[in-house]
């Protein structure tokens, strides 16, 4: 027989309920945290759609959405799941958000109607064996730290808190270091294959090496050396917000647009040096080598302010204190080595004020050509890091 009780339908046998003596009444009552509500709204404002997906009767499901602010409008059953075409199973999985009454499977599909059809990254939250599945099958699989044990051990997270604000602070710092990874990876990548082409061009025009491998060593060392900063750099509000997914085709087209503009830099270098400076002797061969290592390691060391954004670097948006003290620091020494007995173990060689007057133009005249570049990047592909 069975006996409706609230929410649920509870089994029971008229047989054992005999000769017995009422003495009270327990009732469980098992809300939900009044931060769920607020960590949810938040998760929405940053792209994170909520679904439920619950074993547990529909009005039930129905009943603790409202409390925590999830819409009702399209639910579903499992079994009426089962019902529909497999069109019609995508659709409507794409359009519900509470789907309730559904066995460890259906859980599962689920999950994977909205990352195949849907193209989504899924994230499944579930502490019982039944989401065990479905835990398995998503991207991100998190469980609570009172789960059981077959959901921990699927489960990539675990939060050790029963707050959904964990999550929230997860999702922005996720984000914050895909964005800062992106920025070395790009600024990288740009730099080094716009570096390799302006040295092949050299080296094809002026016959010999503008860089020995202890000056590039050295100047390597001392780029990358400036960029352990870029963790602590801070990110624009906008972009945290939207979920970012990452693309190979994106990363080549990006070092396509960009990688131009680093040889363009050196190039003008090049052909400054050369000219005005007139560097055909071997002495003038140290002082080439001299001014395209600062050149180069003042160029690797500012590009990270126009990758970072896009906005226009040091007028409208400005790095982190660390990332800015590491611009400072790593190009004083870039700089400075010229004039120290380190300079002259290196085979460097003092470079004339003029050079630093030639360096200043060229690097306001290297940020415009770039802010130009990525304004029309932006226009094209809708996007920049």
């Amino acid at each position: 027989m069975l006996q409706q009780t609230g929410n649920r339908n509870v089994a029971y046998d008229d047989s054992v309920e005999c000769e017995m003596v009422f003495l009270g009444l327990i009732s469980f009552f098992d809300p939900p945290k009044e931060s769920a509500k607020q960590a949810l709204w938040q998760l929405a404002e940053k792209g994170v759609k909520a679904k439920v997906l619950t074993g547990d009767s529909l009005s039930l499901a129905i009943r603790i959405c409202k409390e925590v602010g999830i819409r009702t409008t399209h639910v579903i059953t499992g079994p009426d799941l089962e019902l529909l075409s497999h069109d019609s199973f995508h659709e409507t999985v794409k359009r519900a958000t509470v789907l309730a009454r559904l066995t460890p499977t259906q859980k599962l599909r689920v999950v994977q109607s909205l990352q195949t059809v849907g193209e989504h990254v899924v994230g499944f939250l579930g502490d019982g064996v039944n989401d065990s599945l479905a835990l398995d099958g998503a991207n991100v699989g998190i469980s609570v730290d009172s789960g059981a044990s077959i959901a921990k051990d699927l489960a990539d997270i675990i939060l050790l808190e029963k707050d959904l604000n964990v999550l929230v602070a997860g999702v922005e710092r996720g984000r914050l270091t895909y964005a800062n990874t992106m920025k070395y990876i790009k600024m990288s990548v740009i730099a080094n294959i716009g570096s390799i082409l302006s040295l092949l061009i050299a080296i094809i025009v002026l016959r010999f090496e503008p860089l020995t491998p202890r000056q590039l060593l050295t100047q390597n060392f001392l780029y990358n050396v400036g960029q352990i900063a870029i963790p602590w750099d801070k990110m624009e509000e906008d972009y945290v917000k939207t979920p970012q997914k990452w693309s190979l085709k994106g990363l080549a087209i990006f070092i396509l647009w960009n990688s131009p503009v680093c040889s363009l830099c050196d190039i003008s270098t090049v052909l400054f040096i050369w000219l005005y400076y007139k560097t055909y002797s071997p002495l003038d061969i140290i002082f080439f080598r001299s001014a395209w290592f600062v050149e180069g390691l003042l160029m690797q060391t500012l590009i990270i302010h126009l990758i970072r954004t896009e906005k226009i670097p040091f007028i409208q948006e400005v790095a982190s204190w660390p990332v800015i003290c590491s611009t400072l620091v790593i190009s004083a020494i870039g700089i400075s080595i010229q004039y120290t007995p380190i300079g002259s173990v290196m085979g460097f060689t003092r470079l004339p004020l003029s050079y630093f007057g030639f360096l200043v133009v060229l690097f306001i005249g290297y940020f415009t050509v770039g802010q130009i570049v990525k304004r029309v990047y932006i226009l094209v592909y809708k996007t920049w890091l």
